[in-house]
């Protein structure tokens, strides 16, 4: 019975470490507008060898996306109501978003206000959610399907420059 928890223990931590180790690759980036604002430049990253785009864009692969904040500072609120708009425009439809309503708000109070040149990841894997680090130090785990997919979609299908810029790299292979 010591053995097989031992390996049940060896297995589950080489689960977790995976993705510690996962090699990313930058395959674009692009800055994010809202209005006539620019908020963020951001980059999108996707583990070595990974390359179908449709794919991509429908969650199916592990992606990294960095934000990098620009020449203004923000408060809480105003980052807040970035996101809320944000993932409110992306889901599928009103009544999913209100039944999401209650985690939404849960990742909104974790957003912090913005300072220029702030530094945001956050790390997509299809089968855990969305985890947001600031400076190395995780803030948030965003979990359910929906909100990770309007996340996701957020900035992938923002515009077509957005979407184009983001997967430059891609795009440039496939030619």
């Amino acid at each position: 019975m010591k053995k097989f928890y031992t390996i049940i223990i060896l297995i589950l931590s080489t689960c977790v470490c995976a993705h510690d180790k996962t090699h990313w690759v930058e395959i674009g980036d692009g800055t994010y507008d809202y209005g006539f604002d620019f908020p963020y430049k951001i980059k999108l990253y996707v583990p070595f060898g990974v390359r179908d785009i449709p794919d991509i864009k429908e969650g199916l692969f592990p992606m990294k996306f960095e934000l990098s904040w620009l020449l203004f500072d923000s408060s809480q609120k105003g980052v807040q109501d970035l996101f809320a708009n944000q993932i409110k425009d992306n889901y599928l439809d009103k009544e999913s978003h209100k039944l999401s309503e209650i985690v939404i708000g849960y990742f909104l109070k974790k957003l912090p206000t913005v300072k220029k040149h702030d530094s945001w990841t956050f790390t997509y894997y299809p089968d855990e959610g969305t985890k947001l680090y600031i400076d190395e130090k995780m803030i948030h785990h965003l979990v359910g399907a929906e909100l990770n997919r309007a996340l996701v979609q957020s900035w992938l299908n923002k515009n077509p420059a957005l979407t184009a810029n983001l997967f430059n790299r891609l795009i440039k292979l496939q030619r």
